[in-house]
């Protein structure tokens, strides 16, 4: 490692650690710091660095000694997870204000009483949902990392902050760690439509569950035909269904706050991927998840008279149904953990561990 990688590694070790809208000045503060240091003390790159200490210490004299429930690491991250929940939220309250207000409404006035009833009474109770989920998620990640501060109520000087910095004997700049590889970056906007996507997939099966079905318009209305899933036996199945969601959530979460492929993300990702199988099986093949009257019903109202052996629904209730369900899944997981493996396995020199 040259003397250039280690200034560069420890600028991002820095300010990947104080608040987003900062990081520009900082690391353009930061390399004229360290630079003017080697130049008028006529010291090493490693020695001055070793003179501003461990990168962690630097940025939390930055921050100050406050403590709190998310940190300033965490915390860009925390406020874009909780707007991309709250709009998974909103959109899956405003489609049961519709469905809701479309099926029990006679009149216009009817219908938009019934659909900002709804929309209200969804969105309030998806919003505490999801806020202390992804909350309790956060905080799980900031305990299991460097403890960070607030910030500081003066102003940022990076001079200023290497008063009393003494040589730190217990921290070496070979200690840093890589920049991540471009080629291992993640997509935020990949984690973000994910986490919008089961934020909606959990708010409907929490508050509406019955618009997983089949509907028909008749006599002005729209009347349910039938739902996919098993509502008399729901409060059992959907703790195990949120769990399952809850998995899938972290994995995002983690991908976004490390925002690399690297080892946390691929042994998350493993960790993550096992429990979904693991769940899933449970949902298909213990627990009553699906309606079993839904082919029949379904049958009945469109007119058909019986499924042919080529239709899905012909295999309803039985383990066959289950079975292919659960292959897909199965698929889909091998996928997306090989990916992350090989693309973690590829760039593992690039990486952050």
């Amino acid at each position: 490692m040259n003397e250039q990688e280690m200034i560069e590694r420890y600028i991002y070790e820095v300010v990947k650690r104080v608040p987003q809208d900062s990081r520009e000045d900082i690391r353009m503060e930061l390399q004229t710091l360290i630079d003017d240091m080697c130049m008028e003390e006529q010291i090493s790159a490693e020695e001055a660095l070793q003179k501003l200490g461990a990168p962690e210490e630097f940025a939390k004299r930055y921050r100050g000694d406050g403590n709190y429930l998310i940190g300033p690491e965490y915390y860009d991250n925390y406020l874009w997870v909780i707007r991309l929940a709250l709009a998974g939220t909103g959109i899956s309250a405003a489609f049961s204000g519709f469905m809701h207000g479309f099926s029990h409404a006679d009149s216009i006035v009817n219908f938009f009483v019934s659909f900002f009833t709804e929309l209200f009474a969804t969105a309030i109770s998806g919003a505490y949902c999801v806020t202390g989920i992804v909350t309790i998620i956060f905080a799980v990640l900031e305990r299991q990392n460097v403890k960070l501060s607030i910030k500081a109520e003066k102003n940022w000087s990076v001079k200023e902050l290497t008063k009393n910095s003494g040589l730190n004997k217990s921290w070496t700049p070979f200690q840093l760690p890589p920049v991540p590889d471009k080629r291992a970056v993640i997509s935020r906007c990949d984690s973000a439509v994910s986490i919008i996507m089961i934020s909606v997939f959990s708010a409907l099966l929490l508050f509406k569950p019955q618009l997983f079905g089949f509907f028909h318009y008749e006599n002005g209305q729209v009347q349910a035909v039938s739902c996919v899933f098993n509502l008399d036996k729901w409060q059992m199945v959907l703790p195990v269904f949120l769990l399952w969601l809850f998995t899938c959530i972290i994995d995002e979460i983690v991908r976004l706050v490390t925002g690399c492929y690297c080892r946390t993300v691929m042994y998350c990702n493993l960790i993550c991927n096992t429990l979904q199988l693991i769940i899933a099986a449970v949902l298909l093949k213990v627990m009553p998840l699906w309606n079993p009257d839904f082919a029949n019903q379904l049958m009945q109202a469109s007119g058909i008279s019986s499924y042919s052996a080529g239709d899905l629904l012909y295999y309803w209730n039985s383990d066959f149904f289950n079975n292919i369900i659960l292959a897909v899944i199965i698929l889909i997981s091998v996928a997306e953990t090989g990916i992350t493996v090989y693309k973690t396995l590829k760039y593992s020199k690039h990486t952050i561990s």
